[in-house]
């Protein structure tokens, strides 16, 4: 009988642990760079395995050269004035120069949506972008998405069935930041009800200032 109860006990503490374990292991992992990051400090502020997911480029002195996310992760920006943090997603890559961070693709989400969504989605991610400084880039029909009555959103749906759109965003002088908004499933059917959409946004040096 004592047997008896010394392996329940021992059974429910070892199951017990791995609750535990799982409960706060659990939720995507977290990448934080920003351009210009060191490839140590990323490894060092990130739960997400940089080390594992990075190719290394075979030169006589071996160096990181992409970074690939195909998990579940959020990423965070986090220059201290300009960052913020992107919806989980599972798509995107980190390029690396002289072990630093010079740029990342991502498209800030799990899945392709319906354009409802995507387009909720893209004010969240433009709000976002604003209040933290970004800024787009001054040129001719380079601007904020207009998607705020219904008609906006109806002319921007059918402008996506024949070409992406989007807007530069800039920190003057630092980074720049892509943000676009395409159809990618079922566009040639040209049904709003039934299309998919997909975000893009793309981060690197601003090499459009002056």
């Amino acid at each position: 009988m004592h047997k008896r109860n010394t392996y329940l006990l021992s059974a429910a503490i070892a199951l017990m642990t791995v609750t535990v374990a799982f409960y706060f292991s659990g939720g995507p992992e977290q990448i934080s760079f920003h351009i210009g990051k060191s490839y140590d400090d990323v490894v060092r502020d990130s739960t997400f395995p940089v080390k594992d997911e990075t190719a290394i480029y075979p030169s006589e002195q071996p160096h990181p050269s992409s970074t690939w996310i195909s998990t579940p992760v959020i990423i965070t920006f986090d220059d201290k004035q300009h960052g913020f943090t992107l919806p989980v997603t599972k798509f995107g890559a980190i390029g690396w120069s002289e072990f630093k961070a010079i740029t990342l693709t991502t498209s800030p989400m799990l899945e392709t949506l319906p354009f409802e969504q995507a387009v909720t989605l893209l004010d969240e991610l433009q709000q976002k972008f604003k209040q933290v400084g970004w800024t787009p880039e001054p040129v001719e029909g380079n601007d904020w998405l207009n998607i705020e009555s219904k008609e906006d959103k109806v002319r921007l749906q059918t402008k996506l069935f024949d070409q992406l759109d989007g807007v530069i965003l800039l920190v003057p002088h630092k980074y720049s930041l892509i943000l676009h908004i395409k159809c990618y499933a079922r566009c040639d059917e040209r049904n709003p009800q039934t299309a998919k959409y997909l975000i893009d946004v793309g981060l690197g040096e601003d090499h459009f200032s002056d």
